[in-house]
Parts: C-alpha cells; structure tokens; sequence
C-alpha cells in the first residue's frame, strides 16, 4: 500500500473514531449505555478484587495468577466464572426467584478484552484439574449450519470458549457463511428452538439450547472489528465486558503444578467439584430478593427514570446467576440463595456496567476525555444554577457546545443525555444531601474484605446477622 492510501486510510479509521460519542448519542440504545455507565463512574469499584470473596476458589485463582504469572488476574475471574457457569448448565442445575416457578439458567456469556496471549486456556486447565471436572465444549463452528449441528452433537448444552470474539462479530455483522449465526445466537440466548432442514443436509434441531460463552478479544484491535454502533445492537448488548489490564512480562516460566495444588486446596473444604456436578433447582430466599429489589430500584434511580426499561434489565440479567456461583464458592450449604451471595452476584453484574465504557473508549481515545468535559461544565452549571429547567439546561448547553455538534439529532441526543445525568445525581441525592445507599449500590473494594469471616471466607450472613462498622445495606 502506499504512503499517501495509508494516510487516508488511518484519516478515515481516526474519523470513524472520533465519531464514537455522535454514534452513541444518535440512538437511543446507545444513550441508555452512555447514561448507565456515567452512573458507574460516580460510584466506582476500584479493582477487580471488588467481586472476589476472601478464602475462595476465586480468591486463590487471583492470588495465584498475581503471584505466580505475569497474566492479568481478570483472566482468572473470567475463566472461573465461566467454568462453574457451564458446569452447571451441564449439569441442568437452575435457579428461581421465590415468587415465581420460572426455571433460570445458569448461563453466562462473557467477553474478555486484553493482551493476547493472555492465558485463558491455561488457566481453564488448571481450574478443571483442580475441580475434577471437565466441561463440554462447543465444536467450532465455521458456518451458522456448522453452529447449529455442534450444538446439537453435545445435546444442546456447552462453553464455547472463543478467541478474536471482536472479528467473529465483524463477520456475522459482514454476513457470509456467519451471517445467520446472529439469529441463531439470538434464540440460543432465549432458549428457543434451533431447527434447520435442507435437502443436502437433513433436518438438524436443538429443544432447548444452553450455551455459556467466553469470548477473547486483543484490546489494540477492538476498535478495528467494532464500533460504537455494534456495542448497542442486540446480539453484543447481551454480552457482559471484562477489561483485562496488562502487566509487564516478568516471569520465565509459570509454576503449573504449585498454582493448580493452591487452587486444588481451596476448593477441598467445600467439595466445589461435586456439588457442580450434581443437579439442583436454587431457589433465591425472601430476604436475598428483597435485598435485590432494593438494590435494584437505587440502581434505577441513580440512572434516572428515563432509561429503556428493556435495557435496564438486560444489565441486571446476570445477578440470579451470579448469585448461584456465589453461593457454591463461598461454600454456604443447601440450595437456597441467601443475601449474601446475592450481594456478591450484584457486585460483579455492576462490575460489568463498569467495564462498559472502558470498551468504548477502546474504540476513541477521545471519547472519555470529551464526554468528562461535557459533564464536568454540566456540573459547574448546575452548580451555579441548582433552580434551572429542563429548558434552562439544554439552552446554555447548546450554547456551549454548538460548535461540537454537526446535526439536529445528536444535539437532541446530547440534551437527553444531559437529562439523565442531571435526573440521577438528583435521585442518587439522599433528603439531607448525602448519597442515599450508594454502597449497596457500589461498595468497595476494602469493604468487601471487611465483610469477610475468617473462619469460612464468607462475608457476613445478612440474612442473620447485623453488620455494625460495614456499608449500609438496603433489606
């Protein structure tokens, strides 16, 4: 190629960068995106560590990859979700909230982005050697036929675990022999029936599909295979982001059998691999739902009333599984799901949300640095200005940044957006001017670790027991 279609090339690739914020503001699924994950930059949690329970197998997973590799320990949170998620799916095992019959499954469909080489299925080796177990995969598809017979050769239920997630989805959107692969992933995830029937082929039908997802993507190449748009369309947003951060290359070699004998010791008091193992209907108690609904609604308030209610739920989808891994990993008994391990699911599910928009900013390194600015005048003027309209607001912001704008729409966009952010920090205001439960909402990291037990790891039974000198938690 030569130097001057180079140069043109990187112009348009930088142009379709800078247009990220536009893009998002021009719709409305990307609006809710924008608006949720400014919800979670008020009430940041700080690491990864946020959703890992003391003296558990994840724990051990994360101390192990710190200390041992020079791997990024979100790696390891990532893989061992995914693993238990796809053991019990494997297994049949649901969950259900206690005031309805409505069976859940446990699946999870997670994307990594980070370095490459980022050793998840090292890791997945180690943790399935520990746990005794060993889960089913799903046969590689090169085609949407190709999906749908490996996913009827295993009977319907499997992980598929999938590096360069990013491309896979550039071509289903390019279409081709992947393009139907969208609908297809569409019912998988709404466990409807899969069925083809071509003459060359024969019929080919899956009942009931289950399918647990782990997709890797290099960080330096996302924005590459996806942009803005892409992260609103249905088949992505359903799809929980992990952000891999990178570390420097530091170790030789990784000492395989001393991680998988530390993982191996943490999971011995709690027979992990079993209890994956056996089938059983969860059910989530009384209090751990009312705890949910509580969360829930202040989450919901942070954001503003003015958000997609489908969307709202399409982030908190997660929490009942999450919840399910929880309860196992933190060893509690039975299978009725307690608060705390909802508390735990809850935190990882807002983890999620959070990871959100540093994977649009993968996409334009100028996204946050503009959007900051945006809300940082919004702040200053409303500072200025706490008795301002709805018409006040969106007068001097179109004033302030006309110059920005290039349509009617993304201006409409910009003000709604403004809306929101002004609607939550109103609504995440308690009556007496401080912030009414934001951790329940968000707690942090050294909090959670004050939770712990130190003679289970479990944090503090909620459901039994007060927590004097903790966060407040909505009951």
């Amino acid at each position: 190629m030569s130097t001057r279609r180079k140069l043109r090339a990187a112009a348009r690739k930088k142009d379709t960068r800078d247009n990220t914020l536009r893009t998002l503001l021009s719709s409305a699924d990307g609006r809710n995106l924008v608006a949720a994950a400014l919800a979670r930059r008020r009430q940041r949690l700080d690491v990864i560590d946020s959703a890992v329970p003391p003296q558990t197998l994840l724990e051990a997973v994360v101390r192990e990859i710190r200390e041992r590799t020079d791997l990024p320990p979100e790696i390891g949170v990532a893989v061992t979700h995914a693993l238990l998620s796809a053991a019990l799916v494997e297994s049949g095992s649901t969950v259900r909230w206690p005031d309805s019959t409505q069976q859940i499954e446990l699946c999870l469909w997670l994307v990594v982005l980070g370095p490459s080489a980022s050793g998840k299925t090292l890791i997945r080796k180690i943790i399935e050697r520990a746990l005794g177990i060993a889960v089913t995969n799903l046969p590689e598809p090169g085609s949407a036929r190709a999906y749908l017979d490996g996913l009827a050769e295993v009977g319907g239920r499997a992980l598929w675990m999938r590096d360069e997630y990013g491309q896979l989805t550039k071509q289903i959107a390019d279409g081709g022999p992947l393009g139907n692969l969208r609908d297809y992933l569409l019912r998988t995830y709404d466990h409807d029936v899969l069925e083809t029937n071509t003459h060359a082929s024969g019929d080919t039908r899956v009942e009931h599909p289950v399918l647990s997802i782990l997709g890797g993507s290099v960080d330096t190449t996302w924005s590459d295979c996806i942009d803005a748009a892409m992260l609103t369309d249905g088949l992505l947003a359903r799809h929980q982001f992990i952000r891999a951060a990178r570390r420097p290359l530091s170790v030789p070699r990784y000492p395989v059998d001393v991680i998988e004998a530390a993982i191996r010791a943490s999971v011995a008091r709690v027979d992990l691999g079993a209890r994956l193992r056996e089938r059983q209907e969860y059910q989530i108690s009384e209090r751990a739902a009312e705890w949910y609904d509580a969360a829930w609604r202040d989450m919901v308030g942070a954001l503003g009333d003015r958000l997609d209610p489908a969307y709202i739920r399409r982030i908190t989808w997660g929490a009942a599984r999450y919840a399910v891994i929880y309860h196992l990993l933190l060893g509690e008994e039975g299978t009725v799901i307690r608060t705390d391990s909802m508390r735990w699911g809850w935190r990882m599910t807002q983890l999620h949300l959070q990871y959100a928009i540093e994977v649009l900013a993968l996409s334009d390194a100028s996204f946050a640095a503009r959007l900051d600015g945006i809300l940082a005048w919004l702040d200053a003027y409303m500072g200025e200005h706490p008795e301002a309209t709805e018409t006040d607001v969106a007068r001097a912001l179109l004033q302030r940044w006309r110059r920005d704008l290039q349509s009617a729409s993304e201006a409409r966009g910009l003000i709604d957006l403004a809306m929101r952010y002004r609607t939550g920090g109103a609504a995440a205001e308690g009556r007496n001017g401080a912030r009414s439960n934001s951790r329940a909402f968000a707690p942090s990291a050294a909090s959670c670790h004050r939770h712990a037990r130190p003679d289970t790891g479990a944090g503090t039974p909620l459901d039994d027991a007060p927590h004097s000198g903790a966060p407040v938690y909505p009951h």
